[in-house]
């Protein structure tokens, strides 16, 4: 899966310096142009994408990036913290999620299915991108790896190295997409603040891959945005309001106890040098996630897998493993549906019917399988489903078909 890349060409210029010339030639430090000048002397609707250079042209940089659920009983964050290289297309990140113990437990859940116990480092370098969880291997991510495992890869392949920055799928992204229309405020250490809006299907970039791909409209209700820029014009801050797209959530039954919706991104230290090892340069062992890793739907009954160290938090993409050494899941079956009812009935779903039986499939699964209570939190099930409506000599139809893999899951 490749990137659309933007080539920058700069020209250059030869000069003759007269020797006559030479010692009144440097500027007195008073005639010097702003530092910011290359930005901020550009007209307001180009500062944006004048600012993304700056930003880049700045080599190296620090970066913090969050996503704030707030609730009644507290908040949630999913972050990333690292450092990116712009000149050689590389990021190092640790990513991680908290939540105040009263959150509301159920969303908790939900949004724990992103984000591994105990964090995971992330790097990326050009399209490729590396997941490690704990002491695990890095496990590598090629766009012909995406390609081959599916759409559930999408979670990873998002933070891939991008136009904008190293690390994507951060609030970065927004800005140069963004054209501004009002002068900025100018802050005293030369910074300046923009307040602009973007269309709330561009802001949802930011979240998770799972409430991302939810279906519907994300409407039009513009998302505020707010971008701070540094006396040198390079990007040092932004932070996004993210009611209108929460609102859209709540409508699709997702976030229903959230009450706010937070983005935030910040930039630091630049043109420091990069800390921390690569999995190119660490000298670590390396694993190809498209010979380590498999589709769930392709495992046959008895085959047992792993999910917390693949970097995608959910049970589509597995790593095989060896039934006798740790694992999440344990394969029950592949089940199919294939239901048709009369007349319009656009509220079915195959859903039930796989359901229904994965419970048949566990309740005959062998008995060794469950000695010790090693399966004690039951059974799961994985897959996609789709709707059909026919019409002909008057009849209508509505076809629901789906395929499921049902598991035993260890606590």
């Amino acid at each position: 899966m490749g990137k659309l890349k933007t080539a920058r060409h700069r020209g250059a210029a030869a000069v003759l310096l007269l020797p006559a010339l030479i010692g009144t030639a440097g500027c007195a430090a008073g005639d010097r142009p702003d530092a910011g000048e290359a930005v901020y002397g550009q007209p307001l609707a180009e500062q944006f994408q004048a600012a993304t250079d700056a930003t880049r042209d700045a080599g190296t940089a620090a970066f913090l990036s969050t996503l704030t659920y707030g609730a009644a009983g507290g908040d949630a964050v999913h972050r990333a913290k690292g450092r990116q290289d712009h000149g050689k297309g590389t990021s190092l990140a640790e990513l991680g999620f908290s939540a105040h113990r009263n959150f509301p437990r159920e969303t908790l859940e939900f949004l724990q299915a992103s984000a591994p116990k105990g964090g995971q480092a992330v790097a990326t370098a050009g399209d490729d991108v590396y997941v490690r969880h704990g002491d695990s291997a890095w496990l590598k991510y090629t766009p012909e790896a995406v390609n081959e495992l599916g759409e559930a890869t999408g979670v990873i392949a998002a933070h891939a190295a991008g136009d904008v920055a190293p690390y994507s799928g951060t609030l970065a992204d927004l800005v140069p997409r963004v054209i501004p229309r009002e002068k900025p405020e100018r802050r005293a250490d030369g910074s300046r603040v923009y307040r602009v809006t973007v269309l709330p299907e561009v802001a949802a970039d930011v979240l998770p891959r799972d409430l991302r791909n939810l279906q519907g409209d994300w409407g039009t209700d513009p998302v505020q945005l707010t971008v701070r820029l540094d006396a040198e014009g390079r990007l040092a801050s932004a932070a996004a309001d993210l009611g209108p797209v929460l609102a859209r959530l709540h409508e699709r039954g997702a976030l229903v106890d959230v009450k706010r919706l937070r983005a935030a991104y910040e930039l630091s230290d630049f043109g420091e040098p990069v800390k921390g090892k690569g999995p190119d340069s660490s000298g670590e062992p390396v694993v190809d996630a498209r010979t380590t890793l498999a589709p769930v739907a392709t495992l046959k009954k008895g085959r047992c897998a792993t999910t917390s160290d693949t970097g995608l938090g959910s049970a589509v993409v597995v790593r095989p493993v060896d039934c006798a050494g740790r694992h999440e899941l344990r394969v029950l079956a592949q089940v199919k549906v294939d239901r048709t009812f009369p007349g319009k009935q656009e509220d079915r779903s195959a859903e039930g019917y796989g359901r229904t039986q994965c419970e048949r499939a566990s309740v005959t699964a062998p008995e060794d399988w469950r000695r010790g209570g090693r399966y004690a939190e039951g059974f799961g099930f994985v897959g996609a489903s789709s709707l059909e409506l026919s019409a002909g000599g008057g009849v209508t139809e509505t076809t629901v078909t789906g395929a499921y893999t049902c598991y035993l899951r260890t606590p």
